[in-house]
């Protein structure tokens, strides 16, 4: 019996902490999750800035080998000429050439080589070079990875606790806009584009058009 009554009464603490929320605030809820996921905003971040791994793992590897391929050089060159040389006697008959040589013809000449830089072999300054692109990958990840959950607290925060005062609320939904801004433009335009298509918002801002960086 004892045990019986611990039971119902951790049921019933459990009830009591489990926070309730009302039918319109569930809904805003559950619109949430109709947003682009954090790992699909994620492979966008790195499709529009063109990097991934497998890609900087091929650059890398690339690299390492250069030193493989040899330097090659071609080069070559034509000829044409036409040589004369006459002499005259002119103490026993100077109304006649005593000698006449001449000479005259086409030639091509073509050279070829090929050099390999071996040393670059145990070190190529480019291998580091491909590795900052590893660097990168890290940075668009974390960064587009920080600005979209710092937007879903925001949203949470704007749900669960909506501000009492008008500036307060115009403040944090215009923070809001920012941070889907740069979302958006993190993602070459589509975060807004799946808001729009998933009928989150009504329409998107072309981030082409508005960003020089676009043109």
């Amino acid at each position: 019996m004892a045990g019986r009554t611990i039971l119902i009464t951790v049921a019933a603490l459990l009830l009591i902490a489990t926070p309730v929320f009302g039918a319109e605030k569930q809904v805003e809820l559950d619109r949430l999750k109709l947003e682009p996921s954090c790992p699909e905003v994620q492979k966008e971040a790195l499709a529009y800035f063109n990097i991934n791994k497998a890609r900087v793992n091929s650059f890398r590897r690339g690299a390492s080998l250069k030193a493989l391929m040899p330097v090659v050089e071609v080069s070559g060159g034509y000829v044409d000429s036409d040589l004369g040389e006459s002499t005259w006697d002119f103490f026993m008959n100077p109304d006649e050439r005593w000698l006449n040589k001449s000479a005259g013809g086409t030639a091509w000449d073509a050279r070829g080589k090929l050099a390999w830089n071996l040393p670059q072999l145990v070190f190529n300054a480019e291998v580091l070079d491909v590795a900052s692109l590893a660097g990168l990958v890290q940075s668009v990840l974390k960064e587009v990875t920080r600005l979209y959950y710092m937007r879903r607290r925001l949203q949470l925060d704007l749900i669960l606790n909506p501000p009492a005062d008008e500036a307060t609320r115009l403040t944090k939904e215009l923070r809001l806009e920012e941070l889907t801004a740069l979302l958006d433009a993190m993602t070459g335009g589509f975060y807004q584009q799946e808001l729009v298509k998933r009928g989150l918002v009504e329409r998107a801002v072309d981030v082409n058009s508005a960003d020089p960086l676009f043109q």
